[in-house]
């Protein structure tokens, strides 16, 4: 039992702040840990002087300027509005067809998809080396305002991804289509992380769920 809120332990090693840490005119914390992508710990990536002669110009200085604190941790970083569906207009019928006996929500970073997976049914990817499996189409939303800005398990999606959505009847801008294979994904659960510039790096975790008995 300690006497005081703010105390040493663990022979010194570690300190407890249980009341207020209270720093005097000028006092100065030495590498403090953080820094983001600043080189620098406790300082954010350098922003240039803006030589923007427009609005919209001075707008993007700004906004590149929140990023850059918000990836350092020296603001709070933008929370994610995701959302999940079933892409309406896949161009394979059969995954289409598989879609048509799906459903799927999104909850606590877990996307479900609920089907009987024996009543699907399989088909051969287009991408060379994807194989043969029961297909099923997600439509997954960003929120983004462009589905480019985010990264998909560390790579970084493109305008083709934002195309490719909207060939399969996805039409808001933070969307991109993810095929899972329900056969394989029925057994093992896929993880998938997301990632953009001011938005912290979230894993979300896709599962198929059979339909609850009648």
């Amino acid at each position: 039992m300690h006497l005081t809120k703010n105390y040493n332990t663990d022979g010194g090693d570690r300190t407890v702040i249980g009341g207020v840490l209270e720093f005097e005119q000028g006092a100065e914390v030495k590498n403090f840990p953080g820094g983001g992508s600043g080189g620098e710990t406790g300082k954010a990536e350098n922003q240039s002087a803006s030589s923007a002669t427009a609005v919209a110009g001075l707008k993007n200085d700004f906004n590149a300027l929140l990023v850059k604190l918000k990836e350092a941790g020296l603001m709070a970083a933008d929370e994610w509005n995701l959302s999940v569906r079933l892409a309406p207009s896949l161009t394979d019928p059969v995954a289409a067809a598989n879609n048509a006996k799906a459903s799927v929500s999104l909850a606590d970073g877990v996307i479900t998809v609920t089907a009987d997976v024996d009543d699907l049914e399989e088909s051969e990817s287009s991408a060379p080396g994807q194989g043969t499996h029961k297909w099923i189409g997600l439509g997954i939303g960003t929120g983004l305002s462009s589905v480019a800005l985010a990264k998909y398990n560390g790579a970084q999606l493109s305008d083709a991804d934002a195309e490719e959505a909207v060939s399969v009847g996805l039409d808001q801008p933070g969307e991109f289509v993810l095929y899972i294979r329900a056969d394989e994904v029925v057994d093992t659960p896929k993880a998938i992380t997301l990632k953009a510039d001011g938005y912290p790096e979230i894993s979300i975790s896709i599962v198929v769920a059979a339909p609850a008995a009648d």
